[in-house]
């Protein structure tokens, strides 16, 4: 019996000893997408999900946008998230993994009808979003003295109900994320109304891919993500944090 067990023992950690790390670049913590003190969100689960018991060992790193970019191209990762056709070359695009859907957010009655309209409006946007969000988009910025680039996508939004900015622009569940985060913790819940809120759908919404460098490996995720949305467990880590697909 103790040979058997020391048997048994030694094929676990031989197991988890073999198990091939796979570093996954993924950018500073952009809930509910990222949360990475908690090493959980949307997209983190996905790939949790996705590399069980895969023989693959998650090595999560977090890093700034632009960099995980250079550093797959450097085989310094072996996967990004958040990748569009046409970003990067020499690196295996999976499916279409998320949608994201940016948007310009203001307090009643204010809306805004198209991208100029914001011109003359203290405007806060996530960064490298005149890169990301058009041409129209970045002719505005350029043109609009108060218009600025911030880090922490929940200080936008705390600024937005104070009446402190005229429009904040960021992806819908971001912003919803962090609403309900503020309307919890702070001390007046009726600042933090969702009812407030007008959300201008000035952008289309658009779907974003996980680059790989090995092939095998991108394909594993693949049929890992359409089983999934087969049985439903795509659908259940979005609701999980209180949002749809």
């Amino acid at each position: 019996m103790i040979k058997r067990g020391i048997l048994i023992i030694g094929l676990v950690v031989s197991g988890l000893l073999s198990a091939a790390p796979l570093k996954v670049g993924v950018s500073f913590a952009i809930p509910p997408y990222v949360i990475e003190k908690q090493g959980k969100g949307i997209e983190l689960d996905l790939l949790h999900t996705a590399f069980m018991d895969s023989g693959y060992q998650l090595d999560f790193q977090y890093l700034p946008l632009e960099r995980t970019f250079r550093m797959l191209a450097d085989g310094k990762l072996d996967a990004i998230i958040n990748v569009r056709p046409g970003m990067l070359d020499g690196a295996f695009l999976s499916r279409p993994v998320i949608r994201f859907h940016n948007q310009v957010f203001t307090l009643a009655p204010l809306t805004v009808t198209n991208l100029t309209a914001l011109t003359t409006l203290k405007v806060t946007a996530f960064q490298r979003a005149t890169q990301i969000l058009g041409p129209e988009f970045a002719t505005m910025a350029a043109n609009n003295a108060r218009y600025e680039e911030v880090a922490k996508q929940q200080g936008q939004v705390h600024q937005l109900l104070l009446g402190r900015v005229d429009a904040v622009v960021m992806d819908e569940r971001v912003f919803y994320y962090h609403l309900a985060q503020l309307r919890q913790e702070r001390a007046e819940p009726h600042i933090y109304n969702r009812e407030r809120i007008r959300a201008n759908a000035l952008f289309k919404p658009t779907l974003y891919h996980f680059a790989f460098r090995d092939a095998a490996v991108r394909d594993h995720f693949d049929r890992a993500l359409l089983a999934m949305r087969v049985d439903g467990r795509y659908e259940q880590i979005f609701a999980n944090y209180g949002a749809e697909p």
